[in-house]
């Protein structure tokens, strides 16, 4: 009976570890409020915090990190604008890191420069693209009229790295040496996709000793739902409302440039407040996309007519789409039309979220995720399937929002630590 007993228990001990969740890791210090709230804390991951010396400045003859590095182009399609991007190369042979940045964003957008800086001063030579949702890229590099399903633009933006890196190693020759993909937000998305990608591919392929990605939105659809939503808090909102609204990111963001605002100050707007801000910032990405898209070729959804002098009531007509009625009228349509077939919302999600390649997300030892316990992208559905996915090669936190823990330096130092190789 003893030895029955011990069984029984040493049976319930494994069940037990086998059930509970890791807990997230403490951000020790970190201003905690809404998770919305905190998400508006990425503004505070802002260039100019490393101390450049006079003695560098003048040897370098530059005065910002911006300025360090140098922006360079390359053709992607004949007949299409050559793709933009910029580069810091360390002055010895060091690891290259590659920014793939979230929704719309340019490769020059402050949050993206941040992020290079970091790594730089880690000894990194970086590399910053611009968003397929931005439009200078899409109008560079995609090889569709209209991004927003994944497996496509992910495999765009790998052609487009491939491209550069040709170019990289023919000037800079022996100076790269391990290669890191970093992307957060939809960067993340399109960095595991790309992952999933070079481990099907035989050769010619970049070959990234790692892959790191920053709260990947799990369900691409329910992500999409949930940035409408808050971008919709502004139909519920007086004029006034919204501009008061719009006003307090817009001198948050300004004492930030101004260096006005500790990092340990919590952010004077309430939920709602933070939510329109969050969803005007994506809604107005969305806005640029479509009409970027129209400009080259006209949508049929749109029936406004403009001219460089008069876009206003065309520009009164996108603003009534949001991310879902653009992959509903705009994106699905022109798939359907390409691939000949009907294809449903959820044909569209499945293909374009983590759930299709989990087999590679649970068997490539180079991945590496970070993300937040309270990210608005996620439910708690999601963060166990990142958990059960990913096991140990996930790190959550415990704060942040979504992407709102860059600038926390215990959060800067574990993405430093994850992106490298060797751990």
């Amino acid at each position: 009976m003893k030895l029955l007993r011990k069984i029984i228990i040493v049976i319930m001990m494994v069940g037990f570890v086998t059930t509970v969740k890791s807990s997230p890791l403490l951000l020790v210090g970190y201003p905690g409020q809404d998770p919305d709230i905190e998400t508006l804390r990425s503004a505070l991951f802002f260039p100019g915090k490393e101390d450049y010396s006079f003695a560098r400045k003048q040897f370098s003859l530059k005065s910002t990190f911006y300025d360090l590095g140098l922006v360079y182009d390359i053709n992607i399609y004949m007949e299409r604008p050559d793709l933009k991007y910029k580069l810091w190369m360390q002055q010895k042979p060091a690891p290259m890191v590659v920014i793939l940045p979230g929704t719309g964003s340019f490769y020059s957008s402050s949050k993206i420069i941040a992020l290079a800086e970091l790594f730089y001063s880690k000894g990194y030579s970086v590399l910053a693209m611009s968003d397929v949702f931005n439009w200078q890229f899409s109008e560079s590099a995609s090889s569709v009229l209209m991004p927003g399903y994944t497996p496509v633009d992910s495999a765009d933006m790998y052609y487009a790295l491939c491209k550069i890196f040709a170019a990289l190693q023919e000037k800079y020759k022996d100076r790269i040496t391990d290669k890191i993909l970093a992307g957060f937000s939809l960067g993340g998305l399109h960095t595991l996709f790309i992952a999933d990608m070079e481990s099907k591919l035989e050769g010619g392929k970049i070959g990234f000793d790692r892959y790191l990605a920053l709260n990947p939105p799990v369900d691409l659809l329910y992500a999409v739902k949930r940035i409408d939503g808050y971008f919709s808090i502004g139909h519920t909102l007086t004029k006034k409302k919204i501009s008061e609204s719009v006003s307090k990111g817009l001198r948050l963001y300004q004492k930030v440039v101004d260096k006005k605002l500790d990092q340990s100050s919590l952010i004077d707007l309430n939920k709602d407040e933070a939510r329109y801000v969050i969803g005007l910032d994506f809604h107005m990405t969305l806005v640029e996309l479509i009409y970027s898209i129209n400009s080259r070729n006209k949508l049929s959804v749109l029936h406004q007519d403009y001219s460089w002098f008069s876009k206003e009531n065309l520009y009164k007509e996108i603003d009534k789409f949001n991310f879902y009625s653009y992959m509903a009228l705009i994106l699905k349509p022109y798939y359907e039309k390409a691939m000949k077939c009907s294809i449903s919302m959820e044909e569209i999600n499945k293909a374009s979220s983590l759930m299709a390649i989990e087999n590679t997300l649970k068997t490539n030892s180079k991945i590496r995720v970070i993300h937040t316990s309270n990210d608005f992208l996620l439910n708690s559905t999601q963060i166990k399937w990142l958990e059960d996915t990913f096991g140990s090669r996930v790190t959550m936190l415990d704060h942040g929002g979504h992407c709102g823990y860059l600038y926390f330096k215990q959060a800067a130092d574990v993405i430093c630590q994850k992106a490298d190789p060797k751990n």
